[in-house]
């Protein structure tokens, strides 16, 4: 595995871009390594009960990954949550497909005192993080 930089992955990103593969399809290429990665988490864990991902969901591009990945997980029958953070919802067609395969979306704002939080993290199996990016 190789570190880099923040700037040094803008320019990744950046220059495979102007070489024909989008922004978008990083996300989508990046949201469903991620869900193939949980996918042998759980699977390793040889569980037959019905495995519970939440995912925490920021307002970049992390986010963004964790959308697709969660998307994915739903489609395939998991029981997915995602927990916004600082995330606008507004036209994001992420959040449109995630609910559009049954996930669920919950606000952190809409939640002050983190009880909804606390009941999810008590529950859930596999927790993914999508607030920190390169961006922090």
């Amino acid at each position: 595995m190789k570190l880099v930089s923040v700037a040094e992955m803008k320019a990744v990103e950046k220059e495979a871009d102007a070489n024909g593969l989008t922004y978008e399809q990083m996300m989508d290429n990046a949201g469903h390594a991620l869900a193939h990665e949980v996918m042998q988490l759980a699977y390793a864990q040889d569980e037959e009960e019905e495995i519970q991902v939440l995912g925490f969901v920021g307002p970049g591009n992390n986010g963004g990954d964790t959308l697709v990945a969660l998307t994915y997980l739903a489609e395939k029958g998991w029981k997915v949550r995602a927990y916004l953070v600082q995330r606008k919802t507004n036209g994001d067609i992420l959040i449109k497909r995630l609910e559009q395969a049954d996930g669920e979306i919950y606000r952190a704002e809409n939640d002050p005192d983190h009880q909804q939080l606390t009941a999810f993290l008590e529950t859930a199996d596999i927790v993914v993080d999508g607030v920190l990016g390169t961006g922090f």
